[in-house]
């Protein structure tokens, strides 16, 4: 594959396949998008073939980011159900460098002399607070245990979206974010209900200005759309039919009015972490909604959503799951059948989750390493991955400009945590590979193996130690063997001849291969460098 070519490759042609709205590419011309495709045959059955390095690496790189080659070769050991049982394992994060405020109310206000030095030191440390959740939320992932959890927090996120840059208090976001975490494999109707009660939610999308109060209405619709189009069922059905009208979305906004921020016992400047309902904010009137009519509150609007539209939202959901966890462009065989499971086991996600990664549509070939790494993947896969040290933004006792180094790199390449771009989230799928992200991506990978980046002092950043990585290799005696099985720790699929050859050839360096045990550790030092050098600027090495 050429680089052209990777970076303009529509999804695989498949047998059937649906047309969205035209997209235009590099040089101005529409393109056709694909909406979903069937790819393969296969569906959610068992899967029962061969469970080797392929197998297991494919479903550890997929339900975390950035697996080791230890923790692949264990799963190969412990075989799949095992591996997929332990995957779906919770664990509690880390919260060192910001224990002594998450979990608290935030204040809201400052001190009212806006030109005091109390003032200013607030505004401080509210931006000092932003800026250390976003490297919190990068040191859990890169230092998780073999987990999906980080996943579908990453996942989860995209869904219920949130941006940290309006919702403005670290405190608030960081108790979404851990609302999220209890449920991301949890039940999806009560998940809906409580994100729609989430405090950082009523803030971003305006459910705190959504109130009737006497003869005063201020109906604010903001929250009641994205609901449906956004965070539950979509604008429309599979068949093209509309799946609420704009009655819906205004009689939904009456039945989701009277929430506040709760009291704190730490005064008026502050608010606590979660809302509370008022009823002589809420607008008692009769509504009717998706059909149904009565006097409705926003429980009631959830309820009548997973009942009236509970194949729209089983389907919506289990979309996102699968583009997740399988590839970005749909199949909706299986989404149907992910659906009708999610729908019969009383919106329980995680079964629907374990049967996907079990299934032998999960294993198919055309499913393993046909995802676009995000930023996150790729750095934070590498991070974790190959056991870089010395990662600035991982120390949260420090804030300088270099501790802040990964998070401005991730920046660059589109995917801020808790700042999306938009309420629709991240894209993602081939917008995260373009000839202005891919120069800085590769440079990335390729200094920290030359360990060009430095911080204060000259000191290096993101240490990577060559010679231990190499020395886990089955024999580091036989420079094939470092090369098959490096590459198949590194790279989505297996090298082709051409590809196997000229790594080969990379890392002898023009030295025939009976050479390479009579070399010194420093000549195999700088030629396994090489050899990783030529590696991650395959195009296989941007992908998962």
């Amino acid at each position: 594959m050429n680089r052209r070519e990777f970076l303009t490759v529509p999804a695989p042609a498949g047998r059937r396949r649906d047309v969205g709205p035209a997209a235009r590419d590099g040089d101005g011309a529409q393109t056709p998008r694909l909406t979903h495709a069937r790819r393969s045959e296969t569906g959610l059955g068992r899967y029962t073939g061969a469970w080797t390095y392929a197998q297991a690496a494919h479903l550890l790189r997929r339900a975390m980011v950035g697996p080791r080659d230890v923790e692949i070769r264990a799963a190969i050991d412990d075989g799949m159900e095992a591996t997929v049982a332990s995957l779906l394992a919770p664990f509690e994060p880390d919260l060192t460098g910001i224990s002594d405020w998450a979990g608290q109310d935030a204040r809201i206000r400052g001190p009212r002399d806006t030109a005091s030095q109390e003032y200013r030191d607030y505004q401080a440390q509210v931006q000092l607070r932003r800026e250390l959740l976003g490297r919190w939320q990068l040191r859990t992932i890169a230092t998780s245990p073999a987990s999906i959890q980080e996943r579908l927090v990453l996942m989860w996120s995209n869904h219920f979206t949130s941006e940290l840059q309006v919702v403005n208090m670290a405190e608030l976001m960081y108790w979404q974010n851990r609302r999220i975490r209890q449920h991301a494999l949890g039940n999806l109707k009560e998940f809906t209900r409580a994100i729609t009660k989430d405090m950082a939610m009523l803030i971003y999308l305006d459910g705190l200005k959504n109130f009737k109060s006497g003869t005063r209405s201020n109906i604010n619709e903001n929250y009641s759309r994205e609901l449906m189009e956004l965070f539950s069922m979509g604008v429309t059905d599979w068949d093209g039919n509309a799946n609420y009208t704009e009655t819906d979305v205004v009689e939904g906004a009456r039945a989701l009015s009277g929430y506040v921020p709760t009291p704190s016992a730490q005064g008026a400047d502050y608010v606590g972490l979660e809302s509370a309902f008022l009823e002589s904010r809420w607008d008692n009137g009769t509504k009717t909604y998706l059909g149904r009519t009565g006097a409705w509150k926003a429980d009631d609007v959830i309820d009548i959503i997973f009942s009236e539209r509970a194949d729209q939202v089983a389907k919506f959901a289990c979309e996102k799951i699968y583009r997740a966890l399988v590839y970005d462009v749909p199949d909706r065989v299986v989404i149907a059948e992910m659906a009708a499971a999610l729908r019969n086991g009383n919106w329980e996600i995680r079964p629907v989750v374990e049967q996907l990664l079990l299934s032998e549509h999960f294993y198919d070939v055309t499913n393993i390493g046909a995802l676009d790494k995000s930023p996150v993947d790729y750095l934070l896969g590498m991070i974790r991955g190959l056991a870089l040290g010395s990662v600035p933004d991982f120390d949260l006792t420090v804030s300088t400009r270099f501790s802040r180094d990964l998070s401005g790199r991730l920046t660059t390449l589109g995917q801020r945590v808790f700042d999306p771009p938009n309420v629709k989230g991240w894209p993602g799928g081939r917008t995260w590979i373009s000839t202005s992200t891919l120069p800085p991506r590769q440079k990335f990978a390729l200094d920290v193996v030359d360990a060009k980046i430095v911080g204060a002092n000259r000191v290096t950043l993101y240490t990577f130690d060559v010679n231990a990585y190499a020395r886990g290799v089955s024999d580091y005696e036989d420079a094939e063997v470092i090369v098959d099985e490096l590459s198949r720790h590194l790279l989505n699929t297996t090298p082709s001849i051409k590809e196997r050859a000229t790594l080969l050839a990379t890392l002898l360096n023009g030295s025939p291969v009976y050479e390479w045990p009579r070399l010194d550790q420093t000549q195999r030092t700088d030629r396994v460098k090489l050899f990783l050098k030529a590696l991650v600027q395959l195009a296989k090495f941007q992908l998962m």
